[in-house]
């Protein structure tokens, strides 16, 4: 890893398809969760397209078209603890957060998730004791791309937005960064997030990548090569 000045203070990561592998898990329990509940049948893509609106009671809601009871959401629940079990967080992104605390970067999390889905996750790829902050999609008025969650997170972590980055796999996670005023680093590790791209995005097809760019402060753009990747 290249040595050098790190520019801001902070990183908040997304959760979902940037920290950790669940862009096919976590979806897939949805499509079960609501066919058992009596909803529509829908598939991964699905959810995938509404996965920003929210958190778990929010899709639930959306595809049922009803209120969720508590009862029904302890069904997915019990669904989704079964479906971490084996969760890991992507290649890279440890070896990233220890380089991270080495330069003495603040860093923390903002995600759609709920707080309990988020634990879970963070949990079980072994990340929970290693991050300062957590904001969850149930702790903020606004989902994302509002910039809410994103503007708390880095008050939590002690930094205005402006000195922070935000890394999300999502259009709508650079667009919550744009709406705060933090630097959007799109993560193309996991998905094919690069076809979402703005021109100009800054992109990271590694998770090292994304120290190049906050030392910069994002005055380079990144994007690996696909042998690289």
């Amino acid at each position: 890893m290249a040595e050098g000045v790190v520019d801001l203070k902070a990183v908040v990561f997304d959760l979902d398809g940037t920290l950790v592998d669940t862009m096919q898990v976590a979806p897939q329990v949805y499509v079960e969760v609501v066919h058992e509940l009596g909803g529509p049948e829908i598939s991964v893509a699905d959810v995938v397209e509404v996965w920003h609106i929210g958190p778990t009671k929010t899709l639930l809601e959306h595809f049922l078209g009803r209120p969720v009871t508590a009862e029904e959401l302890e069904v997915y629940f019990d669904r989704i603890e079964l479906a971490f079990a084996n969760l890991t967080a992507f290649d890279g992104i440890s070896e990233l957060i220890n380089e991270l605390r080495r330069l003495r970067v603040a860093i923390g999390v903002f995600t759609t998730a709920t707080r309990r889905s988020a634990s879970l996750m963070l949990t079980a790829a072994g990340l929970d004791q290693r991050l300062s902050v957590l904001v969850c999609g149930d702790e903020v008025a606004r989902p994302k791309p509002a910039p809410d969650g994103l503007r708390l997170a880095c008050k939590q972590l002690g930094c205005t937005p402006t000195q922070a980055a935000y890394v999300g796999d999502a259009a709508t996670d650079m667009q919550c960064a744009a709406a705060a005023g933090a630097l959007g680093i799109l993560a193309i590790w996991g998905t094919d997030s690069a076809a979402h791209g703005e021109p100009g995005q800054l992109t990271a097809a590694k998770p090292v990548d994304v120290l190049d760019l906050i030392r910069t402060g994002g005055t380079a753009q990144v994007i690996s090569s696909a042998a690289e990747r």
